[in-house]
């Protein structure tokens, strides 16, 4: 009877452990248990999680510009924006920071836990004595605590990237960082690790909603700013198709530059095409993770397609300034 309780006991254990670790930002099995090997940031996280992150919305910037479009929106940016930019990066320090600091906290009592549970293993001590109860309290406390960071460096994020329906997705985070609140009480109340069970499976379904929330919102603000880039494309390959042209009629040989402005809209059209993929499961109803996974991967194609476009769109501009100036020799010599 004693050795089936503790099998018992160590079982309860083995259940808080896995939920936990499945749970905790940057140790989700998508991420192969990342935080483990020591790489569990939350950038870490979304990046192998969910292949995009809110990051790749300032990749789309940088990609789709040339070198005078970016010192032209830096000539244009008004100093309240550059304000607004600087208290951003300092407030999301202070989140990296926190979240940090909540990591260390996590470890810390995960290792106190294991320790427990290496002890009633050995019959060394009872699952349900105030040390082991207060070492999980103490595990799932921590785990908590991190992912509320999570969910608040995710709410900053949304926030600054002021995507379509920022305020509702704010609104529910914030009332899933109020519940998960709420459950830390409730470990409060536990006296046994059965009833500290119940609150890491009402926890699970807490941050699986947010979970969801967060990943399509930040896939979803990429998908925006891919297009409003494609959208510049478009209007941006028939000038050139122009220019081009234009050239072709002076006697100049444009095969080459035909070539490159064919294969660059061929990119752009390829991009549009993932990106819509993307956004129809985005929108779907019921969807899982698999699906923002899935949707995700369209993402990483699409800006993968818009780096190859952007080379050639280099290439163009390199050779008609190359044209240009050999016109504008030609004229001074005359």
């Amino acid at each position: 009877m004693k050795k089936s309780r503790i099998v018992r006991d160590l079982a309860c254990f083995t259940i808080i452990l896995t939920l936990l670790s499945l749970l905790v930002p940057g140790c989700s099995l998508a991420a192969r248990n990342s935080y483990d090997h020591g790489n569990g940031s939350q950038n870490q996280y979304m990046h192998e999680s969910t292949l995009v992150s809110y990051n790749e919305t300032n990749n789309v910037s940088e990609s789709s510009s040339s070198e005078s479009d970016v010192k032209q929106e830096q000539k244009n940016l008004s100093t309240e924006n550059r304000s607004e930019a600087s208290e951003y990066k300092q407030e999301k320090k202070q989140f990296e920071d926190e979240l940090q600091s909540h990591k260390q906290e996590y470890n810390e009592a995960k290792e106190n836990f294991l320790k427990i549970k290496d002890r009633i293993r050995a019959k060394e001590l009872d699952s349900n004595s105030e040390e082991a109860v207060n070492a999980t309290k103490s595990y799932l406390n921590s785990s908590i605590n991190y992912m509320i960071a999570h969910l608040s460096n995710v709410e900053s994020n949304m926030e600054y990237s002021n995507g379509n329906e920022t305020n509702e997705k704010v609104i529910v985070i914030d009332e899933k960082i109020r519940l998960l609140e709420v459950e830390k009480l409730n470990v409060a109340n536990t006296s046994s690790q059965g009833e500290l069970l119940v609150v890491v499976r009402s926890v699970r379904e807490i941050w699986n909603d947010a979970e969801k929330i967060s990943l399509s919102s930040a896939g979803q603000t990429v998908s925006e700013k891919i297009g409003e880039f494609l959208e510049k494309s478009e209007s941006l390959s028939e000038r050139l198709g122009v220019e081009i042209k234009d050239l072709k009629e002076t006697g100049v040989d444009t095969s080459e530059l035909e070539i490159k402005l064919a294969s660059y809209i061929s990119y752009i059209r390829s991009a549009q095409e993932k990106k819509v993929m993307a956004d129809s499961l985005y929108s779907g109803e019921n969807v899982t993770r698999e699906d923002m996974r899935t949707a995700n991967n369209y993402l990483r194609q699409s800006l993968n397609d818009i780096s190859k476009a952007n080379k050639l769109l280099r290439e163009i501009f390199v050779k008609l300034k190359n044209y240009e100036t050999e016109e504008n020799g030609t004229k001074a010599r005359n």
